[in-house]
């Protein structure tokens, strides 16, 4: 037979109540005999170090094993729990790391992409522009050959007309000039008498200065014939022509080119014919 222990009691009942009363009276009848006993010097103890001794529990309640065990086995439980919990949330939160990882990675590739693409964007743009810059001045350069071309033929042909039409002019203006010419030759020659002394190669040759109504206003004689009578004769010649009134049909630039300052030469043999 086994010896009774009186903390069985508390064992089987898992401490509750007995446990409860047994504390409480034990706690009474210590406070009693303190309160009822005079303490002297003399009970004074000395407290040594106590010695630790290993107890083990002889009977143990199996409810109270099963439910020590059933807590520990829970306790794992929980423990295993959280440390699965942790471990889901420590791979939640890579994947969710590699997720924004791989998004920022992607986002990077695609702003990469975009601003690859809105460079070429750019530089086609700049290639189009400088081409299309390239035709336009090439163009306007073609342009300009052009119109400087066309210019220069309308100036060629200009510079044409106004010589063909300066030509006729001075062709027209010769043959009036001519017609004069002769009208004033013609009526000097009427009024010249050759002297006994002329003869056949010589030539004395007089300048007139005539007014728009046809008078002489002066003579002289530029080139001598050599022969004194003979020059004279023909001034002779000249103050008797006096006036040629012809002269007033002329326009007035036509006779200031050609008859204001007029040159004649006299030769013998020319009147004899």
């Amino acid at each position: 037979m086994s010896k009774f222990h009186p903390l069985a009691i508390l064992l089987k009942f898992e401490g509750y109540p007995p446990a409860v009363a047994a504390s409480v009276i034990l706690h009474a009848l210590l406070l009693v005999f303190i309160l009822g006993r005079a303490v002297t010097p003399s009970d004074y103890v000395t407290i040594e170090d106590p010695v630790i001794i290993t107890a083990t529990a002889v009977d143990v309640n199996p409810q109270r094993l099963r439910r020590l065990e059933r807590l520990e086995e829970e306790q794992v439980a929980a423990n295993r729990r959280q440390e699965e919990q942790a471990r889901a949330r420590r791979e939640q939160e890579e994947r969710a790391r590699q997720e924004r990882l791989a998004q920022e990675q992607r986002q990077a590739r695609e702003r990469a992409e975009a601003e690859s693409r809105r460079q070429a964007d750019l530089e086609r743009q700049r290639q189009a522009s400088a081409e299309a810059e390239r035709q336009r001045q090439a163009e306007e350069a073609r342009r300009r050959e052009a119109e400087q071309a066309r210019q220069r033929e309308q100036q060629r042909l200009a510079e044409q007309a106004a010589r063909e039409a300066q030509a006729s002019q001075v062709a027209s203006e010769n043959l009036v000039v001519a017609e004069y010419a002769a009208i004033i030759r013609r009526v000097i020659s009427q009024n010249w008498q050759i002297p006994p002394s002329a003869r056949n190669g010589m030539s004395a040759t007089v300048s007139l200065r005539l007014v728009p109504t046809g008078e002489v206003v002066s003579s002289s004689i530029l080139q001598s014939s050599g022969d004194a009578a003979f020059d004279r004769s023909v001034l002779q010649a000249v103050e008797r022509a006096d006036r040629f009134p012809e002269l007033q049909d002329l326009d007035n630039s036509v006779f200031e080119r050609n008859f204001r300052n007029f040159t004649l030469v006299f030769r013998p043999e020319d009147l004899l014919r």
